[in-house]
């Protein structure tokens, strides 16, 4: 039987708006279209479809995708095509409770002290990914950096010499783009391998701290260690280096995630 596009919209809670717009993406086209006046009509039995369609809007599928799954020729590559949008949305909602959990965090005063190391950091040959990144987008680039290097010490069967880590140059800061360089440390050979490349880092002097928990949260510890050098008149130029200890490749439970936090200092005292 078929309606009015006006019933139709009130049958399916899709405005008359967004039917046109499935129409012209041929998403959901009309039962028939008048030739003299334009106006569209719907069969009822178009109501499932557009029901389906409206569910996945809900749920933030993009228009293409929504296709692909109505269009899909089995209902084994129809699921798939939901697993993968909802392990999507899994992923942003577990970024969105972080990033809830690290504005909570900033309500909360900063440590009126913060434990800070000294520490020389002598050269060290590594395995090392350097690539142009924005700020934003630091973790997930350093988390698919860490897996090829791990996956070239693998095939070589070689061992990591040290927890990974990270450089980053001001301009990462300041520009919010800037090459930075996930490493880890080695003490045998490895040819280079994709992306890896071995690197001779050179020697840093770093006051350290260490961060406590998922490093969505980590501005609060660059702050309370930037705050602690700038006091002493400490700092002098070089990048950012960060240890990752502990992480979200070791642990779900991010109170246990751990990441010293090194920032470059003039040192005057002897070494330890």
């Amino acid at each position: 039987m078929q309606v009015s596009i006006g019933d139709f919209s009130r049958m399916t809670y899709l405005s008359v708006k967004a039917l046109r717009h499935y129409h012209e993406l041929g998403l959901l086209e009309p039962a028939g279209v008048d030739p003299r006046t334009g106006y569209r009509s719907y069969d009822t039995a178009q109501i499932g479809r557009a029901q389906v369609i409206r569910r996945f809007r809900e749920l933030e599928m993009p228009v293409e995708q929504i296709k692909a799954v109505l269009d899909a020729p089995d209902l084994a590559e129809r699921n798939a095509l939901i697993v993968r949008h909802l392990d999507r949305m899994e992923s942003q909602l577990a970024q969105v409770q972080s990033a809830v959990s690290a504005l909570r965090t900033l309500l909360e005063p900063l440590p009126a002290e913060i434990e800070v190391e000294y520490r020389s950091i002598p050269a060290m040959r590594a395995a090392a990914i350097a690539q142009t990144v924005r700020l934003g987008e630091i973790e997930p680039s350093w988390l698919d950096s860490f897996e090829e290097i791990e996956g070239a010490l693998r095939s070589a069967g070689a061992s990591p010499a040290g927890p990974g880590g990270g450089l980053y140059p001001t301009a990462l800061f300041t520009d919010e783009v800037g090459e930075a360089t996930v490493f880890v440390p080695l003490d045998a050979p490895l040819e280079p391998s994709g992306r890896v490349r071995v690197v001779d880092l050179p020697p840093a002097e770093l006051a350290i701290a260490v961060h406590r928990g998922a490093h969505s949260g980590a501005d609060r510890t660059y702050a309370a260690l930037g705050t602690y050098v700038a006091e002493r008149a400490l700092g002098v130029e070089g990048p950012i280096r960060e240890h990752y200890l502990v992480t979200s490749r070791d642990t779900t439970d991010e109170t246990r995630m751990r990441t010293e936090i090194g920032w470059p200092v003039f040192r005057t005292a002897p070494r330890n």
